[in-house]
């Protein structure tokens, strides 16, 4: 998660391990250090808490400026999920974001850090090679360089426009980075792989509160996008080709694989079957990002 950007002469006190920090991470009125130590605060107070105290952060914000309503609607998910659904992803959490500073390395255009975790995910279980994901972080940049790129893939006009505006666009955000895995999707079947999950050492990302640290520009830009998932009834789609328990965050970016023309109903659904194959395979009780991103990695060719 992205920490505050505050002005680099004043310090404030973190409230689980007293350390100063010239970059808390804010939480209802209260500042942290890190994620490890938001970690401690979230495991005392259990999620259903931690929630509320998103929230109320979120409506604080609101009142001195502009804050992404989205990110708002993401968080409502998480409060209407099942308790068995938040404790996987709660686990796994570790995992997926373990080899974000692996693809950031190769990064070459600003990133949304939620577009960069969903990718980080796709190696969490270590059965899709870096390579793959770097193939996917590729044809994202392109699409943010290269707004011809766009015209040749991206199937709403509406949403060809956007990505066409003068000026460029500021970075890959999670509808780019959903677009960009569709068209390498070139072997979405299901195939069982060797899973090799390491085992969890270290803080996890916490990133409720990313949007609201992100360039009001380059979000405004991320929520024009993403609003074409909803204007081209994308989620009503694919809610119809779902057979087990899916993480709601889950089905909107699974929903946004359809704003690329080359997305067929059948490579979509052989897509699915993957990621509830590969939920299977860990005995997990529903799909979240860590599952569908795998199911994209698997299917780079």
């Amino acid at each position: 998660m992205s920490n505050s950007a505050t002005d680099n002469q004043n310090t404030n006190t973190c409230v689980i391990c007293g350390n100063q920090t010239r970059y808390p991470i804010e939480l209802n009125d209260k500042m942290y250090c890190s994620s490890g130590c938001i970690s401690k605060y979230r495991a005392e107070v259990g999620e259903r808490q931690f929630e509320k105290d998103s929230l109320a952060t979120f409506e604080k914000k609101r009142d001195s400026g502009w804050i992404p309503e989205r990110a708002l609607m993401y968080i409502n998910m998480c409060q209407r999920c099942s308790k068995d659904l938040k404790t996987m992803c709660k686990s796994n959490q570790y995992v997926s974001g373990l080899n974000r500073e692996a693809l950031r390395n190769h990064e070459t255009v600003p990133w949304c850090c939620h577009a960069r975790f969903n990718l980080s995910s796709s190696l969490s279980d270590g059965t899709v090679p870096l390579e793959s994901a770097l193939k996917i972080q590729a044809m994202a940049e392109q699409l943010v360089k290269d707004h011809t790129k766009s015209l040749e893939i991206v199937k709403p006009e509406s949403l060809r426009k956007k990505m066409a505006k003068a000026g460029g666009l500021k970075g890959v955000t999670t509808t780019i980075i959903d677009i960009a895995a569709a068209e390498m999707a070139a072997r979405p079947e299901y195939k069982k792989e060797e899973d090799k999950t390491p085992k969890e050492d270290g803080d996890i990302m916490i990133h409720y509160a990313a949007c609201l640290e992100c360039d009001p520009v380059f979000g405004a830009e991320c929520e024009e996008q993403a609003v074409e998932k909803d204007l081209n009834k994308c989620v009503d789609e694919v809610s119809k080709m779902t057979h087990s328990l899916w993480c709601e965050h889950t089905q909107q970016a699974l929903s946004a694989l359809l704003l690329n023309k080359n997305m067929t109903p059948e490579k979509l659904q052989s897509l699915i079957n993957s990621a509830e194959e590969i939920a299977k395979e860990k005995n997990d009780p529903g799909i979240n990002t860590r599952h569908l991103f795998i199911a994209l990695g698997r299917a780079v060719e």
